[in-house]
């Protein structure tokens, strides 16, 4: 759940490239059309016309040529990261194109594949960011009305902050209120019981009379206990599930077949298996089987690069999800750092290859990243199971070698 960092001695990028051979074809067949118009002769005609088709299959050769190279390009960037046999895949889209590559295993001795499930973690939180905007801009609550008017007693008497906390605060991660899962206790109950079903509440009582980090407004500090809040509050405030909201408010709407909440919702097929050393007994469990507070507010989602893509392209490239006003303050970000931005449950990155939004996400045996760069109208999505497949420097890398000059170099 880290930060994208600036990389130096990256190389210059073109973020409207079109490759020079394009660009000189395009004039030709351009100006054949000119001349086709000023032809009388039915004989100059004919000339003209197989010019231009002659032409045309030329762009189309460089064209492939260039989805071919690009796509060598990702495979070649691909292998260098991925880590013998864990899952792993990569989505990218650019106004160019679109090109995916996996890599792994999947199950047993299935490969991986551009379809299958991964847990995304943090990611998650976008997601409730925008169910919150939603009722926001119905008039449910407002971003500055006070979280208290939500919550249960018992919270408000055990978690410092609470009582005077706004919603704003909360997904903006200045609440100051403790990470429970920063708590060696909760990892503790996860060992002890690694198939327990965890409810919000529950793993909110793993922040009960900790000290506020500071108070509400006053700082940035990354806390997963704002987004068990946030989903108590939603909860209560719609009378719905928060899967239910999501499901109603984005999955269906946008079509994605392959995302659900974890424990709440479960489609069949299609998960990876994720392996690492739980215990430090150097012996490898599937975390796919353990529950470390799945399916909750912080980080409850499972899907696939291609429903992802699907709400960045919605939410982000093509803004159809949130009113404008919505899309606002979804995209006003407060400075953490010369590098790293945070707003409503989203990042801004400044990269190499430009300003990038988007969201990280780890989880027990998961790591994923899911990046927009709206100068360059280009999404990345990396999905991985295991855990030292390092995906911010993979998306980094990504960027800046998709948008150099000549991708193929």
């Amino acid at each position: 759940m880290g930060c994208l960092h600036s990389a130096e001695g990256a190389a210059a990028i073109c973020r409207d490239f079109v490759p020079e051979p394009i660009l000189l074809i395009r004039y030709l067949f351009f100006a054949a059309t000119m001349s086709l118009k000023d032809q009388s002769d039915n004989g100059s005609k004919t000339v003209v016309r197989f010019i231009q088709c002659v032409l045309l299959v030329v762009l189309l050769g460089v064209g492939t040529a260039l989805a071919d190279d690009r796509q060598n390009l990702l495979d070649e960037i691909v292998s260098q990261y991925a880590q013998a046999d864990d899952p792993l895949v990569v989505y990218v889209s650019t106004p160019q194109g679109t090109w995916s590559a996996a890599s792994g295993v999947a199950r047993e001795n299935e490969p991986t594949t551009v379809n299958d499930r991964f847990r995304i973690g943090s990611m998650s939180k976008t997601f409730v960011a925008v169910v919150t905007l939603m009722l926001v801009e119905e008039g449910v609550f407002g971003l500055d009305d006070a979280a208290s008017a939500w919550l249960p007693e018992d919270i408000l008497q055990n978690i410092a902050n609470t009582q005077s906390v706004t919603i704003r605060q909360l997904l903006t991660m200045r609440s100051g209120i403790d990470d429970y899962l920063g708590t060696e206790d909760f990892w503790a109950a996860v060992e002890a019981d690694p198939q327990r079903e965890w409810t919000a509440q529950d793993a909110l009582a793993y922040s009960y009379n900790r000290p506020a980090l500071f108070a509400p407004g006053a700082e940035f500090a990354y806390s997963n206990s704002n987004y068990l809040l946030l989903q108590i509050i939603l909860e209560e405030a719609s009378s719905m599930g928060l899967h239910s909201l999501i499901r109603e408010r984005i999955l269906e709407p946008l079509n994605m077949a392959d995302t659900y909440t974890q424990v709440s919702e479960f489609l069949p097929g299609g998960f990876v298996d994720a392996y690492g050393d739980l215990y430090d007994d150097t012996l490898l469990v599937n975390f796919s089987e353990i529950n470390d507070g799945a399916g909750l507010g912080d980080g409850g989602l499972v899907s696939n690069v291609n429903d992802l893509h699907t709400f960045y392209q919605a939410l982000l490239q093509r803004q159809t999800l949130l009113s404008p006003a919505m899309m606002e303050e979804l995209l006003s970000f407060e400075t953490v750092d010369d590098f790293f931005g945070y707003s409503l449950g989203l990042n801004e990155w400044n990269t190499p290859s430009g300003v990038a939004w988007g969201h990280a996400g780890g989880v027990l045996g998961f790591l994923g990243i899911s990046v927009y760069l709206p100068e360059a109208d280009m999404i990345v999505i990396i999905l991985s199971g295991g855990d030292s497949i390092a995906v911010e420097d993979l998306s980094l890398e990504i960027t800046s070698s998709f948008l150099m000059e000549n991708p193929a170099s």
